[in-house]
């Protein structure tokens, strides 16, 4: 059987009923190969304590139900598998349809109007670890299709495959006629295989948000650049040319960044630092920074290195003029150390470490990070730190890190659906009342995949709601897991400008850009041979065309002189025939920069 190579290109089925879904599976290249010789499995797997599974006659044939009743606090038991015996290796392509459908939309055993949802595996058959694939899919309501073509991202050994479908991760029932996997020939091109339409809200070029967007971006970003000139005796500057050149954007359009490609000397490393500095204007170095990575947990020439890593990214960037952002104080979800401590009713050494966290990365980065994420994920998945210490931990918290640093402090959550976004709002609603401290900013984590695109007029709803409650917001961990290339940009160009128009906006961070070293490498903006896709021209048209600043003048009798509408940034200033720039920075409320000739 040919090698056959699996992992998340794009997400495997979209929500709902929308159109693209098939009834009928679209023309395959012939090339494909099945790689299931069946299509279900003939024994239903036992019952669990979460459900059941299910015969039901179709015709000549049958189709399983998954009947979940309930969702386990930790992983998933109702589930069955379907062995394979391909190879999975890097880079080549796959093709996995499903036919199925969500059924008995009851408020009894589907509380909510959401799709159904299933989760995918596909690993090796003796250790799940080892994992090709694990990815969320949702399913609409009426039977169909749901496909993609996917790209290996992980390997898996020959004869010892797996595709685990899992059901209970929420109540519902979930019907589901066939399962196919096909495999395609080594260098096969995935643009020769169907992939199902999808779309968001506002996407059309006519969409009414696009207009008023405009309109607050040259309101709120955007101002005259006032110049004033003289010589070194004092006496003003006359008829003088003036030329402005932005080299950094106010406003934070930046990335994550990995130390290690300054400390390495390969051709990825030179690639990785010129695209960082051509594109972006902050950066956020990683994962250093994070509770359980900083140096001061591990010792010798690691912990050595990390140091030095760290030492070397905050210097590049303020050489370069960048803003940063440090990732993250404190993590509110408890992690597998902490949740080791209160095994071992040892709560209160949590606290002592992230104090000592706190204080240690406050002394490596005084003066350069100026805003960070206090805390980072204060909502649970399954337990955070509210459980252990209490509602009010993270006010005590947020008041602990105030009286550490005068930098910005922002909470950054993740918003999957309604529910998270409700209890989200509850939380800094919570926070905001206290009289001791106040977050001064929300970070909306933003990871999207085909299934949880949200509309622009939905996206503003969420930005306006949150406004009130802080002085800033930025959208902190951006990335779009799809393979759809026109999609892929047109949502970054959407999202993009409605973030960049709202006024309380102050970064939109891709959270990485190269699919060479990226937890989910086909969300990134750039493959992993260093091939663009599309959405590198939508930043560029826009970051570093629409919404950059180049011009001349001349000054006048005073010797001053104005460059309108200029937005707010860093820019290098050359007056008359010096070839030495001044770099001054242009920000909001700033009467005027004045320049002194030697």
């Amino acid at each position: 059987m040919r090698n056959l190579h699996l992992s998340v290109y794009c997400l495997f089925f979209l929500a709902w009923t929308w159109p693209g879904f098939s009834q009928n599976l679209p023309y395959l290249p012939p090339e494909l190969i099945s790689a299931f010789e069946g299509k279900l499995p003939n024994q239903l797997p036992r019952p669990t304590k979460t459900g059941q599974f299910r015969k039901l006659v179709a015709g000549d044939g049958f189709v399983w139900i998954a009947e979940a009743d309930e969702a386990p606090k930790k992983g998933n038991l109702l589930a069955f598998r379907m062995n394979f015996d391909g190879t999975l290796e890097e880079n080549e392509v796959a093709f996995l349809a499903i036919r199925a459908r969500t059924v008995s939309p009851s408020a009894e055993l589907n509380p909510d109007p959401r799709p159904g949802r299933i989760r995918i595996h596909v690993a090796e058959r003796e250790n799940l670890r080892q994992t090709a694939l694990f990815h969320l899919a949702s399913v609409g309501r009426n039977w169909g299709w749901y496909y993609h073509p996917f790209r290996a991202t992980k390997a898996i050994a020959s004869d010892a495959g797996v595709v685990r479908l899992s059901f209970d991760l929420q109540k519902q029932a979930i019907e589901i006629e066939e399962v196919r996997l096909y495999l395609a020939p080594k260098g096969f091109d995935m643009a020769r295989l169907p992939m199902m339409s999808a779309g968001y809200q506002g996407r059309e070029a006519n969409a009414p948000w696009r207009q008023a967007a405009e309109t607050r971006i040259r309101k709120y970003r955007t101002a005259p650049l006032r110049i004033e000139a003289f010589e070194s005796t004092g006496s003003p500057l006359k008829k003088t040319a003036v030329h402005a050149r932005m080299i950094r954007h106010a406003f934070g359009f930046g990335s994550t960044f990995k130390s290690k490609y300054l400390l390495e000397n390969t051709q990825d490393a030179q690639r990785y630092r010129d695209t960082f500095d051509e594109l972006y204007s902050c950066l956020v170095p990683v994962p250093m920074l994070i509770p359980r990575h900083t140096p001061m947990m591990y010792s010798g020439n690691y912990a050595n290195q990390q140091l030095l890593g760290l030492g070397k990214v905050l210097q590049w960037g303020s050489d370069r003029h960048m803003s940063f952002r440090g990732h993250t104080l404190v993590w509110g979800n408890l992690q597998p150390w902490s949740n080791e401590w209160v095994k071992e009713n040892k709560p209160e050494e949590i606290l002592k470490y992230l104090r000592e966290h706190r204080n240690y990365l406050f002394s490596l980065t005084k003066e350069v990070i100026r805003e960070w994420d206090a805390i980072n994920h204060p909502l649970r998945f399954q337990k955070d730190l509210r459980d252990v210490f209490g509602e009010n931990i993270y006010r005590d918290l947020l008041a602990e890190q105030r009286k550490a640093t005068d930098a910005t402090l922002i909470i950054n959550e993740a918003l999957f659906d309604n529910a998270r976004e409700e209890a989200f709002h509850q939380l800094m609603v919570h926070l905001q009342k206290s009289n001791r401290t106040q977050a001064d900013g929300i970070g909306f984590q933003s990871h999207f995949t085909v299934h949880n695109l949200r509309g622009m007029e939905d996206l503003w709803r969420r930005y306006q709601r949150f406004a009130p409650l802080v002085k800033q917001m930025a959208v902190t961990e951006y990335d779009l897991i799809c393979n759809d290339n026109q999609l892929h940009a047109d949502y970054l160009r959407d999202i993009l400008t409605l973030t960049f128009s709202h006024p309380k906006m102050t970064s939109f961070i891709n959270w990485g850009f190269w699919a060479g070293d990226h937890w989910k490498p086909e969300g990134t903006l750039i493959r992993k041979d260093w091939k663009e896709r599309p959405a590198v021209k939508v930043w560029r048209d826009l970051v570093k065309g629409k919404w950059w600043t180049e011009g001349s003048t001349v000054t006048n009798e005073q010797g001053k002189a104005v460059i309108d509408g200029a937005f707010f940034g860093v820019y290098e200033i050359t007056v008359g025939a010096s070839k030495t720039p001044h770099v001054i920075e242009h920000l909001p409320h700033q009467q005027s920069v004045s320049l002194m000739l030697p």
